[in-house]
């Protein structure tokens, strides 16, 4: 142990708002904590105590103190040496409603009775992404801090790590505790300049220099029996702490030393990360707050930015000359979604109501074509050299989509349609703009006219595939993993494969008509109508022929990357990603 350390130990000693009580002295002294049940006596008053367990240096406890005379605040932290900074500051500032005890968080419940705690704080907690029990939000720790904490208490999370805030997230959702306040971009939000919220200690003004969003989670903890712990898969961070040698992205989209590419999901991460550094004007919030909303708050893959960044990566060796191509490519995809939702009626999108349902129609149409403008802001940083092809091929992109959904409607109220109909037109409204983000990363990638059309013919047959997929999951998949209520295709009289593939099979027999009827009514039970048309279709076993066709269309698209002149790994590392899109083995 270093000079400095045993200084700052030695002078601990003597400071009077220091209580350093590890597990070392307990068990030497086997005393319970004479100040456990007592801390009113201690601080002079019955103001409530707020605890803040990892507290490092004690900066967030210091200056919630500073704020609050009318509250009491104690940091936990078992590093002494760092302790000392924020104990010494408290001295000199002459603060007495502020105390530090030195333990681990694990002995929290010998510091203190039930309820004498009304407020936690969590700030910046290692994730454990490995570690289930040794994470501060996991089932484990939030029995020990019932143990403390007054019922109904609360308890705060503010975090860098989009990990530990998804996980905490799922926690709340699979125990139905109802969050106080849950923001994922807290300096974009309305919550920005709350007193205590924006303190920034030194290392989250680290994270918000390296362009990483801080999150905030505050939810009330009962005295309930028992916790579940979330069953769901959570992306791990692409990241570590300041002052670690692992693998860190930076700012300009290059790995470090150690792994000069990005895989598929860190490419996603950084575009999520890019997004979230994009900055909206403030005013009119009316105009700008829906489109954070669609943009960030309610998500997605990022698949599209994705591809453009992993085909440009592909043939250039790093992401960076494409980037606001691909942010611009999903600006636009966004927009698209917003529309289509308002003319779809539709009232969930990825499990969260739609903009037009939180605001209003008029409001999300004004907000989806600031959208689009933005959009073209971005598609226009593209480097000269690769801005007449990509202006191009985004332009060709754009109108096919617009197409597509013309189309769409056209088949709503016309009782002629196809099945090559309805390929062409999820051509355009899908497939299009999949196809086109691989060939516009594969431009700005520096890759020739033969291999940036052999991309977009892969991702044709991948996008194909993939609104295939679509159908079938709108009348046979599960609404919490799909994201929107199942059905939504049938209520809106969609020609969609299965529908189309239905009628050809149930030809001059009851099923033809009564589909027809079904798909004619301008009034009807919902449920009653999803049900009565989904029977038809396990009658005529058209899931397992749009599966077939799904997967004519997934060979077609592998076949494509034979034109290129990408190597075996290049062109597995694609294969994977359709897979994977498809939810198909490799």
């Amino acid at each position: 142990m270093g000079k400095g350390k045993l200084a700052k130990f030695s002078d601990m000693e003597t400071f009077e708002n220091v209580f350093q009580y590890t597990y070392g002295v307990w068990r030497e002294s086997g005393k319970p904590f004479e100040k456990k049940g007592q801390w009113n006596t201690y601080f002079g008053n019955n103001n409530p105590i707020v605890l803040e367990l990892g507290c490092g240096k004690g900066e967030y406890t210091v200056a919630q103190a500073e704020q609050n005379a009318d509250k009491n605040y104690i940091g936990v932290d078992i590093k002494g040496a760092r302790m000392w900074t924020g104990a010494k500051q408290a001295l000199q500032k002459g603060l007495k409603n502020v105390a530090f005890i030195r333990t681990s968080i694990e002995m929290i419940s010998a510091f203190f009775e039930k309820g004498e705690i009304s407020e936690i704080w969590l700030t910046f907690p290692d994730p454990q992404m490995k570690k289930v029990n040794k994470r501060l939000t996991s089932s484990t720790f939030l029995r020990l801090y019932q143990q403390i904490l007054a019922t109904n208490g609360t308890m705060n999370l503010k975090t860098d790590s989009q990990f530990m805030f998804t996980y905490t997230d799922e926690l709340l959702k699979a125990n139905n505790i109802q969050p106080i306040e849950r923001i994922t971009d807290l300096y974009a939000s309305t919550k920005a300049n709350d007193p205590v919220l924006s303190i920034k200690t030194y290392y989250e003004q680290q994270w918000l220099g390296r362009g990483i969003t801080i999150k905030y989670l505050a939810f009330p903890l009962d005295d309930r029996n028992s916790f579940t712990e979330p069953d769901v898969e959570i992306e791990f961070d692409t990241y570590r702490s300041f002052g670690r040698d692992a693998r860190t992205i930076l700012n300009n989209g290059k790995m470090n030393a150690d792994k000069k590419e990005m895989s598929f999901s860190e490419i996603q991460n950084y575009v999520r990360q890019q997004l979230a550094k994009y900055k909206f004007k403030k005013e009119p919030q009316g105009l700008y707050e829906p489109i954070a909303y669609e943009l960030v708050e309610i998500g997605g893959k990022r698949l599209r930015p994705a591809f453009t960044l992993f085909a440009c990566q592909l043939y250039c060796g790093e992401v960076q000359p494409a980037l606001s191509a691909a942010l611009g490519l999903e600006m636009f995809h966004n927009f698209t979604l917003l529309h289509d939702d308002i003319m779809d009626n539709a009232d969930k999108r990825r499990g969260k109501p739609t903009v037009h349902k939180v605001w209003d129609e008029n409001t999300a149409i004004l907000s989806g074509d600031t959208m689009m403008a933005k959009a073209y802001e971005l598609i226009a940083k593209t480097k000269n050299k690769y801005m007449p092809a990509v202006l191009k091929h985004f332009n060709e992109t754009v109108i096919g989509v617009m197409e597509g959904q013309q189309y769409d409607m056209n088949f709503e109220k016309s009782t002629k349609v196809s099945i090559n109909n309805y390929m062409e037109m999820i051509r355009l409204k899908t497939a299009v703009l999949l196809a086109g983000s691989l060939k516009i990363g594969a431009i700005c990638g520096g890759a020739d006219k033969k291999n940036a059309n052999a991309l977009y013919d892969f991702g044709i047959g991948v996008g194909l595939s993939f609104q295939l997929c679509d159908d079938i999951l709108d009348v046979y998949g599960d609404t919490e993993v799909f994201g929107k209520n199942i059905g939504g295709d049938i209520v809106e009289n969609k020609k969609t494969y299965l529908y189309l593939k239905a009628l050809e099979l149930a030809k001059g027999t009851p099923d033809e008509e009564a589909l027809i009827n079904w798909f004619s009514k301008e009034t009807f039970d919902r449920d009653k109508k999803i049900k009565a048309v989904t029977d038809i279709y396990n009658r005529l076993n058209v899931k397992k022929a749009t599966e077939d066709e799904m997967n004519r269309q997934y060979e077609v698209a592998v076949k494509a990357l034979e034109k290129t002149t990408l190597n075996d790994e290049q062109k597995s590392a694609l294969v994977k990603l359709a897979n994977d899109l498809l939810k198909r083995e490799s």
